[in-house]
């Protein structure tokens, strides 16, 4: 893909950009999963604004498009006041093999080593298993504790990142 990569923060008017984005990202995994998980899921997915009250919404941008996104939280799930959680990395289909996600992904680990944070959390299923890759690669490892179930028949498994 051509074109700098910019990393930047949500704007609200940009919500249903970033939910249709997400649920394009993650719809590969439909299949693997019942029709219900899946709705159910979906909606978790695409509920952009509902997590812009909570947490950060980070996009990747190239030139006018988004074509990544991550939410950043400090806390709920595995987040302590030393730690800084990561849910919901998506890459658009299209820009798969750019860089887009590792690139989101060191700039979150950049910030919290900047802010003095301990650690990183984060949560994914077998199935992902390219962002298991990255996260591993990245020096990631297994932390059964932050296992969870975010909708019915959907399992994720929590990963941390020791700063």
């Amino acid at each position: 893909m051509t074109g700098e990569l910019r990393i930047r923060p949500a704007r609200e008017d940009e919500a249903d950009r970033v939910a249709e984005l997400l649920v394009e990202a993650y719809a590969e995994y439909a299949a693997q999963m019942s029709p219900d998980a899946w709705a159910s899921f979906a909606q978790i997915i695409g509920n952009v604004r509902g997590r812009m009250a909570e947490a950060e919404i980070l996009v990747a941008e190239r030139g006018d498009r988004l074509v990544g996104s991550v939410t950043v939280f400090s806390r709920g799930r595995g987040a302590r006041e030393d730690t800084l959680g990561v849910r919901m990395l998506g890459v658009r289909p299209s820009e798969r093999g750019t860089g887009v996600g590792r690139v989101l992904m060191e700039y979150v680990v950049d910030r919290a080593r900047s802010a003095g944070l301990a650690r990183v959390v984060l949560a994914t299923s077998q199935e992902m298993e390219t962002a298991r890759d990255l996260y591993e690669r990245m020096g990631f490892e297994r932390e059964p504790a932050l296992d969870h179930e975010p909708a019915p028949g959907v399992r994720f498994e929590g990963y941390a990142l020791t700063l």
